[in-house]
Parts: C-alpha cells; sequence; structure tokens
C-alpha cells in the first residue's frame, strides 16, 4: 500500500535549501519516491501548525519511505537539511 512522507518546514537559509532539495532527489528516486507538492500553509483552521511550507512525496510502502529517510545517502544530507531550515516528518500510509 502507497504510503506519504509528509515535511512541515521553516526555511531558515534560501541558498542551503535549494542545494538540500537538488542532492535528495536522487534519493527519493531511488527508493521509488515520487515528489507531488510543496507549498506555503495559508490558514490554519484548527489548532496548530508551527511551520510555514509543507511538502508531500510519495513512497511504494511504507518500507520504501523509512527505508529511504534512513538510508546512507539521504543521512548524509541531513547536516546540509539542518542548516536549511528546521523540520517536522511523518509517514503515513494511503487509506
Amino acid at each position: 500500500m502507497a504510503a506519504y512522507f509528509i515535511a512541515h518546514g521553516t526555511v531558515k537559509d534560501a541558498a542551503k535549501m535549494l542545494e538540500y532539495v537538488d542532492r535528495s532527489g536522487p534519493c527519493v528516486a531511488a527508493f521509488g519516491g515520487e515528489f507531488l507538492t510543496v507549498g506555503e500553509v495559508k490558514s490554519v483552521l484548527t489548532g496548530r501548525h508551527d511551520h510555514k511550507r509543507t511538502a508531500i512525496f510519495k513512497f511504494p510502502d511504507v518500507a520504501a519511505a523509512e527505508g529511504w529517510y534512513n538510508s546512507d545517502a539521504y543521512r548524509a544530507l541531513w547536516p546540509l537539511r539542518n542548516a536549511a531550515g528546521d523540520f517536522d516528518f511523518i509517514v503515513m500510509e494511503e487509506f
């Protein structure tokens, strides 16, 4: 069953964020993932949402999403990601 990796983030350094996006794309694709959308949060209707942007990626299944996140190739990008912004990540399975 398909899984979605959802990233909620606030960019701190735009140049580093662009580099991170460019370098992380091949890692996502290697695990069968595809970028679906990214956008700026326009309003919070109920509750809290502490970040300004949300990105959504689709993977074949939860194992692929978690495999990508924990892969050596992606882990090598964590310092760049952390310098680029603050993020919260979740994985959810398609219903």
